[in-house]
């Protein structure tokens, strides 16, 4: 079988994301061309001509409106060897929190960025490089990037170049630690298709590198949990069917089956699973790494939430109001106080978190004696963090593999702070 890949778009908005995407989904029979004729006719009577790709992945007339994507959309499609599902991330300084959701779900990142506007996307202020940083933290091990738009400077391979130069450098450097294995780059335009699924353009006779396509499909499968360890899935979604609530989310670890016994938690109420759908079809199981679209589970809706975890019954995952967790601090104005309210992401669940207590530093991989006072730019440190309510949530397993239940967030004041993961449940 095919291994499954989920897969984050990134990058600062009007970069092209949902271009792109909407596009390569028409290129690989995601969408019918009586649904693209239909999404050309009504942008092109809204004035927005060139959004109607973009329009495959973003639903909302608030979306269409803008033109932007605002809630994490996910759709399917595959390649010769592998299935992915697009977990299309908004770009927007004030949709990041959508982002995140995105982001801690995936394996691998899809970096668009554009060389029309690369400066505003790419300085202060832009998103690119929190973006690259956040990715970074939560432990995506692969990324691609899309050098988009390379059409408007009539397929420069210098442009390119240059581009490629800047962005690498960041991406492999100190701030963002890549090896420059795990990083490969596409010329291409998300409009008009060119080197996403084939190359047609004369101009672009100097790429000998793979097209879009080409580059996805040669991904390595990402490290998972072990198949028989115990179920866990992140519940990113929900909503009422007749009896049943159901529930849409990424299984982090284990196998789930339609007629198992699960418990949901934190309401630990204990249920069976009535059937499964992912990539638009009944499913008899989903495995680590797969996203199941449905779960249909006989239990009232207040019993499951957003942010909730569905168990093994017979080995639950920890919940908690106190843990321990390891952070990388990023690139902010007032340093980090014990005391000090933030936003806390973790897996698919918003909180209000207090950092209660600054433990220590951790200096070139050692434990410093001393406990910190302040956390500033660049420090890794062990903190203690209370959230306002109990959450689901999984230390990262010594030597194993961290899934988005050890992936934490901390934001402040618009700006990301810091991520990393969590180490233990208080």
């Amino acid at each position: 079988t095919r291994p499954s890949i989920s897969l984050v778009v990134v990058g600062h908005v009007d970069a092209g994301k949902s271009t792109l995407m909407g596009h390569l989904l028409c290129l690989v029979g995601n969408v019918s061309s009586k649904q693209l004729h239909k999404f050309e006719k009504e942008s092109k009577q809204m004035g927005k001509a060139s959004f109607a790709y973009a329009w495959v992945l973003d639903e909302g007339e608030d979306e269409r409106q803008r033109g932007v994507t605002i809630d994490v959309c996910v759709k399917h499609f595959e390649t010769k060897s592998r299935r992915f599902t697009i977990l299309d991330a908004p770009g927007h300084r004030d949709f990041v929190p959508n982002m995140l959701q995105g982001a801690v779900q995936a394996d691998v990142a899809l970096l668009v960025v554009d060389v029309s506007h690369f400066e505003a996307g790419f300085d202060r202020g832009g998103q690119t490089k929190e973006h690259l940083q956040l990715i970074r933290s939560l432990g995506l091990s692969q990324v691609i990037v899309a050098v988009n738009k390379l059409d408007t400077c009539g397929w420069d391979e210098q442009v390119f170049e240059s581009i490629k130069g800047r962005v690498h450098g960041y991406i492999v450097g100190p701030e963002c630690g890549y090896k420059a294995s795990a990083v490969s780059y596409i010329p291409l335009s998300g409009f008009s298709g060119e080197n996403m699924l084939e190359r047609k353009e004369e101009k672009l006779a100097w790429w000998k590198g793979p097209t879009l396509i080409e580059a996805l499909d040669q991904l390595a499968p990402p490290p998972r949990p072990p198949a028989d360890g115990p179920l866990r899935i992140c519940v990113s979604d929900l909503y009422r069917s007749g009896a049943n609530a159901c529930v849409s989310g990424k299984v982090e670890s284990g196998t789930v089956t339609a007629g198992q016994k699960v418990v949901l938690l934190p309401s630990a109420e204990q249920t069976t699973v009535k059937n499964l759908q992912t990539r638009g079809e009944p499913a008899r199981s989903g495995a680590a790494g797969d996203y199941m679209d449905v779960v249909t589970l006989p239990v009232e809706l207040q019993f499951v939430s957003i942010g909730g975890v569905i168990c093994d019954p017979r080995s639950p995952v920890p919940v908690t109001d106190t843990f321990q967790a390891q952070i990388l601090v990023f690139d902010l104005e007032v340093p980090l106080m014990k005391g000090q309210q933030v936003m806390c992401y973790l897996h698919t669940e918003t909180l209000t978190a207090t950092l209660t207590r600054l433990e220590k530093l951790i200096v070139k991989g050692k434990p410093q004696d001393k406990r910190p006072k302040c956390l500033q730019k660049g420090n890794v440190a062990i903190v203690n963090l209370q959230v306002g309510r109990k959450v689901c949530l999984e230390p990262k397993p010594a030597g194993g593999v961290p899934t988005s239940l050890s992936r934490l967030v901390l934001r402040d004041r618009g700006s990301t702070v810091a991520a990393g993961m969590v180490l233990a449940a208080l």
